[in-house]
């Protein structure tokens, strides 16, 4: 993987894009065991409120904290499918930008939290998102000059927005790319109408 740290430092502690979904992972993983983080800090012989903190993605010590690392691009391979996965089970809320049809490496999703807007002659065989047809007719459509994208709202912190590339995925949470994907999204839903079921 590689780093592209974009924004200056700042004096208090960020959680980077790594750090947080290291510590939603290390989370699920706690949870799936069935400790309490009392129980999985004291086996591990951490503070409670340590663990917490690496669980959100703070850096535990703020020596260590440089720039908060806001993209990271990654060839595809088992890494790159396994932190789609792991953003997929901790959204709480997934938007699709798909007009040709949803990424295959997009897996768990479910209707209740994933919305994908498609053209209407797209293939789509997902009947685990509610889905949204971007009508031709129309002649244009908002989001013509977008790539494809995914949008992952999480419960902390701010969303993390994926572009799937030939060969990489890109990840970013800068705020240029959060702006233009809620603006996207908000687009798209008043477009298909559904602006007040998205």
């Amino acid at each position: 993987m590689t780093r592209h740290n974009a924004q200056p430092p700042t004096s208090a502690p960020r959680p980077t894009l790594r750090s947080r979904l290291l510590g939603a992972e290390l989370r699920r993983v706690r949870e799936a065991s069935g400790f309490t983080v009392a129980e999985f800090a004291a086996l591990v012989d951490q503070e409670s409120a340590a663990l917490r903190q690496q669980e959100s993605g703070i850096i535990a010590d703020p020596a260590d904290f440089v720039v908060p690392e806001l993209e990271v691009r990654c060839p595809w391979g088992t890494l790159t499918t396994n932190v789609i996965s792991a953003l997929c089970r901790e959204a709480i809320r997934i938007d699709i930008f798909a007009p040709l049809g949803i990424h295959p490496a997009l897996d768990p999703l479910d209707a209740d939290r994933c919305t994908a807007y498609v053209l209407e002659d797209a293939v789509v065989d997902h009947r685990d998102v509610a889905l949204r047809v971007i009508p031709r007719e129309a002649g244009a459509y908002p989001g013509i000059e977008h790539h494809a994208l995914t949008r992952f709202s999480l419960a902390d912190g701010p969303a993390i927005v994926l572009y799937a590339y030939l060969h990489a995925a890109h990840f970013t949470e800068e705020e240029q790319h959060l702006l233009c994907a809620y603006r996207l999204f908000e687009e798209l839903a008043e477009f298909t109408g559904t602006a007040n079921a998205a």
